[in-house]
């Protein structure tokens, strides 16, 4: 169904949870993965700021080489300059990937600029699906449909930035071993919403707008 997977990464504790699920999808598409991150200067870093995020995407690169270690998951990295968004678009559209996984949240500063509005933008701009991952915490599990129905409205909110009337959930939910999963739609775009029986991670598979 897919044969390259993207995890866009700024090697934050919240993007490894992403990195990891993009593993998964990975080994079960026997897929390859691409690990992408955007060194973000503004186009005007100082030479000890633009070092510091080299070095840090370096990092970021080695821990999904880590995760991929005991896999037999293909990996493609690469670092890139200049707009996060932009980049990990212009990445969809010149490698061939079919899928991209990213958080939508984090829980730093840098974590909430490079997990939330860059995912909102790629969401909203990409020809590929999208799996949005709401990096809450395992304290935040849910335990019962209704409040696993909350947890998927409110990551299509945050995917999307919609209003309350532009999202709508299908009535009921399927009822698979690990996770349960709503269909429904933000505005004109089709969307999926699996959430995690155990953890109350919820992860959102958008279509692309066809619009």
């Amino acid at each position: 169904m897919y044969d390259a997977v993207l995890v866009p990464t700024d090697g934050s504790p919240g993007s490894e949870r992403a990195v990891r699920h993009a593993v998964d999808f990975a080994e079960t598409y026997d897929a390859t993965l691409h690990a992408l991150f955007v060194v973000d200067d503004g186009g005007d870093a100082e030479d000890d700021a633009d070092d510091e995020l080299t070095e840090r995407g370096k990092q970021a690169i080695d821990l999904v080489r880590e995760q991929t270690a005991d896999t037999t998951v293909p990996l493609v990295a690469e670092l890139r300059r200049g707009d996060p968004a932009s980049e990990i678009l212009r990445y969809v559209e010149t490698t061939g990937v079919d899928l991209v996984v990213m958080g939508t949240h984090g829980r730093t500063g840098i974590e909430r600029h490079l997990l939330g509005s860059v995912a909102e933008q790629v969401v909203r701009a990409a020809s590929v699906p999208v799996v949005t991952l709401n990096l809450r915490g395992a304290s935040d599990r849910v335990t019962s449909e209704e409040e696993a129905r909350a947890v998927a409205r409110e990551a299509v909110f945050d995917a999307y930035s919609a209003g309350s009337d532009d999202v709508d959930l299908d009535p009921g939910a399927y009822r698979e071993p690990h996770a349960w999963v709503f269909e429904g739609s933000v505005g004109d775009r089709h969307v999926t919403v699996y959430v995690d029986r155990a953890t109350g991670d919820p992860h959102v598979v958008a279509a692309p707008d066809e619009s």
